[in-house]
């Protein structure tokens, strides 16, 4: 009995080394991501959140402690197959999304799956840093700026603006006052896209409401953010036609930003509401 203990003990400890052997490499490069592109610069605040979650469910997490189930073993070693391949074929987000099925695993084998359920939210949340990978901002982002400049070409003509749209490019038709704006990378609401999907999900763990509804809330992220971005690139056709582009490029074009994520987080506020999602019921149960 005694031997079995500590075979067990072992065991265990062995496991927790080698999460810490897979787990950080993949922030390692996570960090690296975060750091080299702006729109992924929000993926800094996830882990800290993610740990937030969970310090905050801490008595839920004692109650549910129990006996581990070797059954959370598959999903370990489902994790361990998933970080394999990241690191044979070079796709290292493979290896950030295999973290939150990996730490589920662990706290399933450990502690039985009433713990395992608290712990999945945290886990399953710091997909939205780790899944982050530069190949979003080539495919995503390149359409969100098409999807961008097509709809402010029309808005612009709705509201009397003399602008062509040339692909991604905005310009005026006539030469007073001349303007040409392109809807860039950073103009395609990527980053607010992003952030916003993440609030939205920590918002549908939190709140008190119908599974319907708070999906709702979450898929109403992408179209709210199209939207706002459309406004915001039709307001600065609107500065550039009235004061010139070095008016429109200057310090409107930066506060945009912050009004573009304002009225997206206002908008998501706004569908939660008319949904029935209620206020935050943060940690009011096991």
């Amino acid at each position: 009995m005694e031997s079995r203990r500590w075979s067990v003990v072992a065991l265990r400890a062995g496991l927790v080394l080698g999460l810490g052997v897979l787990v950080l490499p993949a922030f390692v490069h996570a960090v690296d991501v975060w750091t080299s592109d702006e729109e992924f610069t929000y993926g800094f605040l996830i882990p800290p959140i993610a740990f937030a979650i969970l310090w905050w469910r801490r008595a839920a997490l004692r109650r549910s402690i129990g006996p581990g189930r070797a059954a959370g073993l598959v999903l370990v070693l489902g994790a361990i197959v998933l970080t394999l391949v990241s690191r044979r074929t070079g796709i290292h987000v493979l290896a950030g999304v295999a973290v939150s099925p990996l730490l589920i695993g662990v706290a399933a084998y450990l502690w039985g799956w009433r713990a395992a359920r608290i712990v999945a939210f945290p886990a399953g949340f710091l997909i939205f840093g780790l899944g982050l990978y530069r190949g979003l901002l080539n495919s995503v982002g390149f359409v969100l700026q098409d999807v961008t400049a097509v709809g402010a070409g029309w808005a612009g003509h709705a509201i009397g603006l003399d602008v062509v749209r040339d692909g991604l490019v905005l310009h005026s038709a006539s030469s007073s006052p001349a303007y040409a704006f392109v809807v860039a990378q950073a103009c395609s609401g990527m980053s607010s896209l992003l952030s916003l999907l993440s609030l939205a999900a920590l918002w549908m763990y939190s709140t008190r409401g119908s599974l319907q509804g708070r999906v709702a809330v979450f898929a109403a992220v992408l179209p709210l953010v199209v939207i706002a971005n459309t406004v915001r690139v039709t307001l600065v056709l609107v500065v550039g036609n009235s004061f010139g582009e070095d008016a429109a490029l200057g310090f409107f074009h930066g506060a945009s930003s912050l009004i573009l994520f304002g009225v997206s987080l206002l908008g998501l506020l706004v569908v939660s509401r008319i949904v029935g999602c209620k206020l935050p019921a943060f940690a009011t149960s096991s």
